[in-house]
């Protein structure tokens, strides 16, 4: 487990791309190996997410040379189609990197399937449950009967949701699922149309909520390790952090929430030289952004995940963790396993697919996953 502190801060956004008519970016290369411009995608305005990339984007544009624009979406699928299509460079992704990669829930369609996505760069942030202050919710297993939000095309935070209920004895039998884009939680939950919400511990968004209603994040205070047994599952890549100094955890106190992280990630076909160039150049440029944000830095080199738990690194990112002498021999094995598994799972899905009825597809793909890679992998530990 980390802790760290929430600094409280904001960051003008810069320039918001429209969803239609843009472009990734363009064949130009400055001096220092990168595109003139680059087209991310993330979540949306406002959000801590959001801010992070607006504070480097600024850097790269100001330091660099590099216009960086900023493509918003309230749903998995919204941001990470572009990258798989080539409208846009790079995707600051929720664990909709993780299914996609996998090709798993809805990604495991016929337009989809399992993509070639690689990390690039992985600051670690925290996510929790916020409630009003005056909803009679204290605890994860109060949540019974309640109006919980079920968010729109989020399947990442959906199973994060029924892991917290999982967490308090509950599954999503027990509460009211209230259907409800991400972005719009905030004012569900100052309307009262909601009763709790998942965000960021931090953003602006979360600082004006607070300064209107009094709230409080619903915390991981048990070690059994019975409560957090379904967690494997639903978020593989989930822990618990503890923060303090954020909005809606009082002077002096921590709140136990998720840790995980929101990578910046791209495909695996990018050139390795660009994507060097550009983590470099986030490196090199971390003093001007690294205090613009509360979360701007996780960004740093020391701050970052390096371990590839579920996505491999990018080989652009291998090669400067490499160069610092970041990169073991451990690393670059867990790394090699999960090319392997990418490229295995992206041979084998056309014939899954041609052999499946639409309504079968995602049963016998979760099937041929577990008998081809998973009990394999089981039997090569044993």
């Amino acid at each position: 487990m980390r802790t760290r502190k929430a600094r409280c801060g904001a960051w003008t956004a810069v320039a918001l791309l429209a969803l239609t008519g843009c472009a990734a970016g363009g064949d130009e290369v400055g001096p220092n190996g990168l595109p003139k411009q680059l087209v991310w995608s993330t979540y949306n305005v406002g959000t801590g997410t959001y801010n992070d990339l607006a504070a480097i984007a600024n850097t790269l544009t100001a330091e660099e040379d590099v216009q960086v624009r900023l493509m918003t979406a309230d749903t998995g699928i919204g941001r990470l189609a572009p990258l798989v299509n080539g409208t846009i460079d790079y995707s600051r992704a929720g664990d909709e990197y993780y299914y996609a990669f996998e090709g798993d829930y809805e990604y495991a369609t016929a337009e989809w399937g399992p993509q070639d996505l690689r990390l690039v760069w992985a600051p670690l942030g925290n996510y929790g449950l916020l409630v009003r202050e005056d909803s009679g919710i204290d605890t994860f297993a109060d949540l019974k009967g309640k109006r919980f939000p079920n968010l729109t095309a989020n399947t990442s935070i959906n199973n994060k949701m029924e892991g917290f209920l999982n967490y308090g004895g509950l599954t999503g039998e027990d509460v009211q699922k209230v259907p409800i884009a991400y972005g719009e939680q905030l004012a569900g939950l100052e309307s009262g149309q909601i009763d709790a919400l998942y965000q960021n511990v931090v953003g602006s968004n979360i600082n004006e909520l607070a300064s209107k209603v009094d709230v409080k994040w619903l915390t991981f205070d048990d070690p059994d390790t019975a409560r957090y047994e379904t967690w494997e599952e639903l978020m593989p890549m989930a822990t618990v952090g503890e923060v303090s100094d954020a909005p809606g955890v009082p002077e002096g106190e921590t709140a136990r929430v998720l840790e995980y992280t929101i990578p910046l990630t791209t495909m695996g076909s990018r050139d390795a030289d660009e994507v060097y160039n550009l983590v470099k150049a986030m490196v090199d440029n971390f003093e001007h952004y690294e205090t613009t944000t509360p979360d701007a830095s996780q960004f740093s080199f020391e701050a970052v995940l390096k371990e590839p738990l579920v996505v491999p690194f990018h080989e652009g990112t291998v090669r400067y963790f490499e160069e610092q002498g970041a990169w073991t021999e451990e690393l670059e094995r867990k790394n090699n396993e999960l090319i392997e598994r990418g490229e295995r799972m992206r041979e084998a899905w056309p014939g899954i697919l041609e052999s499946s009825e639409p309504e079968e597809l995602e049963r016998n793909w979760t099937e041929w996953k577990k008998t081809e890679l998973d009990a394999k992998g089981e039997n090569d530990e044993s």
